[in-house]
């Protein structure tokens, strides 16, 4: 097959790590790949044999996009067209319905700011949902779930040898506003009561954003009132499973926590919006379907998160021990190779479907 991967950005960020990592499988499984966005520091971890082509995209040229990208999908004689993300679904629904090329889209976030406007929902001919919540009938989804798939980011499973340092956490996430305020809470509600007990503890952030400059600041101040770098900002980092299978502890959602899973470590679940627990197999579940978000939870807490980071720092040989258990589970449900093979059949059924009614 032929396949376009259309994304507004490609820097950091689940959804871009997301179909990196999908054009990678899909070209290794022998199809000819495209990905159109902007310039990122994704692009380098490309395969060779996927085409990347540059595009900044900007709500004001959407018209002028669309007519571009019906001039490359009928060049490139692209078969299906995979969307991520507002705009890059927007303009995809429209060129794939002038050329009568089939769209796939996923919802990465919510779907009401991923399926705006209207025609986003309405032209998609499949919408993937990463997170189960999403995909349950209520109010205005109720009339797409006929079209609408429940499957999740996969990932690259690898074992690792290194050592594992269990005092040191790290959070991962696009750093911009939002995500910015549980960085800034724990830097300085959370870690200066934590420190006074266990003094060796060490907080990893990793990611990139408008907000980094602020968590730089943060992050300073604690490091020269503790003579030490107990915070350690990363900024973008292109392979992020060493750091992880390094820590013990990740605090985060999503991509991050099956990563870290599938390698092992223990997961806290809490992101700018909810704040769960330890991902365990008693409520492995509840998380898998809500993509490690703990939906229905109330926000950060700055005093129920740091006793529950005490209770991982007082014993976290047990932690360690559960999340190994949970790593068959993640293997089997976030295998790239597995999910990679779901969304083609996805393709293929598509394409089949309308080479049918064209015929008809």
């Amino acid at each position: 097959m032929r396949i376009l991967h259309l994304i507004t950005s490609f820097n950091f960020g689940g959804a871009e790590n997301h179909v990196r990592d999908l054009a990678n499988a899909m070209n290794e499984l022998g199809n000819e790949v495209f990905v159109i966005s902007s310039k990122g520091e994704q692009v380098r971890r490309l395969n060779h044999g996927v085409k990347f082509i540059r595009l900044k995209m900007r709500d004001i040229f959407a018209p002028f996009h669309i007519i571009y990208l019906c001039f490359f999908l009928a060049r490139n004689k692209i078969n299906v067209i995979h969307a991520h993300k507002r705009l890059s679904i927007l303009l995809a629904v429209v060129a794939g319905k002038i050329m009568r090329i089939p769209v796939v889209v996923t919802v990465h976030g919510q779907p009401r700011l991923d399926l705006r406007p209207l025609i986003s929902e309405k032209w998609a001919d499949r919408i993937i949902f990463v997170s189960k919540r999403h995909l349950y009938p209520n109010g205005s989804l109720r009339k797409i779930m006929q079209k609408s798939a429940f499957i999740q980011n996969g990932v690259e499973m690898t074992e690792s040898n290194l050592s594992r340092d269990y005092f040191s956490m790290v959070y991962i996430s696009r750093i911009d506003s939002r995500h910015a305020e549980v960085i800034s809470l724990i830097i300085k509600e959370v870690l200066p009561v934590i420190l006074k007990d266990y003094p060796e503890v060490t907080f990893n952030i990793v990611g990139d954003g408008k907000s980094m400059e602020g968590i730089r600041k943060e992050a300073l101040a604690l490091n020269l009132k503790m003579l030490r770098n107990v915070c350690i900002v990363h900024g973008f980092v292109p392979e992020i499973k060493p750091l992880i299978q390094k820590s013990g502890l990740l605090l985060g959602v999503g991509r991050a926590a099956i990563n870290a899973l599938s390698s092992g470590i223990p997961v806290l679940s809490v992101n700018q919006k909810f704040m769960g627990g330890f991902v365990t197999e008693k409520n492995y579940k509840f998380y898998q379907e809500n993509n490690f978000v703990a939906k229905g939870h109330n926000g950060p807490d700055s005093r129920i998160l740091t006793g529950m980071l005490i209770e991982y720092l007082h014993n976290p040989v047990v932690f360690q021990k559960e999340t190994e258990v949970l790593k068959r589970y993640v293997k089997e449900d976030f295998n790239i190779r597995k999910n990679t093979n779901e969304i083609l059949n996805l393709y293929e059924n598509l394409i089949e479907s309308g080479i049918k009614r064209k015929s008809a």
